[in-house]
């Protein structure tokens, strides 16, 4: 085997992997943030609530963030479908969620 033809795989899988864990790292801590947020806000709403000073429907807020979370990942399901990653192809593809995951486990 030549190795001119095996070139063009390497990056293709070294290129993924590293966009993929620069991606997994800035995705883990965007949802981190985001999180700290939501939490803060219905925290605060729970404070106000205590203290008279404002009523919050809980069952409502339930169904609302149990709709949101159910949205979010039948639209994660949507865009991880297996023939979404195989128009990258299979190099690119396996080095992205290679380093997806070790950016995730790094974050």
């Amino acid at each position: 085997m030549n190795i001119e033809n095996l070139i063009p795989t390497v990056t293709s899988v070294s290129g993924g992997f590293f966009i993929g864990i620069t991606l997994g790292y800035f995705l883990i801590k965007i949802i981190k943030i985001l999180m700290f947020v939501a939490g803060g806000i219905v925290a605060l709403l729970l404070y106000l609530q205590q203290q008279q000073v404002i009523s919050v429907d809980v069952y409502k807020m339930e169904a609302s963030s149990t709709f949101i979370f159910n949205s979010l990942a039948s639209s994660f399901d949507k865009m991880t479908q297996t023939s979404d990653l195989t128009t990258l192809g299979f190099p690119l593809a396996g080095g992205l969620s290679a380093g997806l995951a070790i950016g995730f486990m790094k974050g």
